[in-house]
């Protein structure tokens, strides 16, 4: 079996689904967010991937969605994160955040950095919080990195701008996960620099609904075109 060194996945359809079931939105999201758990637990026990990353919130999702549903939100993550944090210190995975500082409050911004220190092992095993994320916000902020650091620009390189965005010291990304896909199927700014190269997987399932079985199909599917990947050769 040939699994992704990097799954990455942008769970779309919560709130579809919250309507499709006679649910509210924050169930979708508790539901969306323990199988987010289930996967991550499935991915570092049962494959060789080395990294995982979701998208649980976009710069866009930041500055549109409800101050009283971005706040459930900072809170939900907080709530469960006992599970994750058992989860990724069994199988010595560190934890990282990526997205923009600001627009999300102090307090969440601190409990997420603590985070970092806390589930920080010795391996290159990555689970990765996308949270505030956009993919050209990540490219604008590491351009304005470079221009702190004073890099003439001239000379600018493709490695040094790689250097200065979030997920430099982590495995390409090989397989993108899209769900909401009949309905959706982009990347939606997702990862701009990482992804040029991924394969896409979408699927017709809402986010809550992304379960293993659901997630076996698209590592199985990234299996049985991993021999025809040869990128122009």
């Amino acid at each position: 079996m040939q699994y992704p060194k990097h799954v990455a996945i942008i769970p779309d359809g919560n709130r579809t689904r919250a309507r499709e079931s006679n649910r509210t939105v924050r169930e979708a999201y508790w539901i969306s967010y323990d199988r987010g758990v289930d996967i991550i637990e499935y991915t570092f026990e049962n494959t060789t991937t080395e990294a995982i990353t979701l998208w649980w919130l976009s710069t866009e999702n930041t500055k549109k969605r409800p101050k009283e549903e971005f706040d459930f939100l900072m809170n939900m993550y907080k709530e469960m994160g006992d599970r994750l944090d058992k989860v990724l210190t069994k199988n010595q995975v560190n934890f990282k955040w990526i997205g923009n500082p600001d627009g999300i409050t102090e307090d969440f911004k601190n409990y997420l950095q603590d985070k970092e220190k806390t589930l920080s092992f010795n391996t290159n095993k990555y689970c990765i919080f996308a949270i505030n994320y956009g993919g050209r916000d990540e490219i604008l902020r590491g351009i304005k990195k470079l221009a702190d650091q004073g890099i003439d620009f001239k000379n600018i390189t493709e490695e040094a701008l790689s250097d200065s965005l979030e997920l430099s010291n982590v495995s390409p990304i090989e397989l993108v996960i899209r769900t909401k896909g009949d309905e959706a199927q982009r990347t939606s700014g997702f990862m701009s620099r990482w992804i040029g190269y991924a394969e896409l997987y979408f699927t017709a399932k809402k986010c809550p609904e992304l379960d293993i079985p659901t997630y076996k199909e698209a590592l199985n599917w990234f299996n049985n075109i991993s021999e025809k990947r040869n990128f122009g050769k």
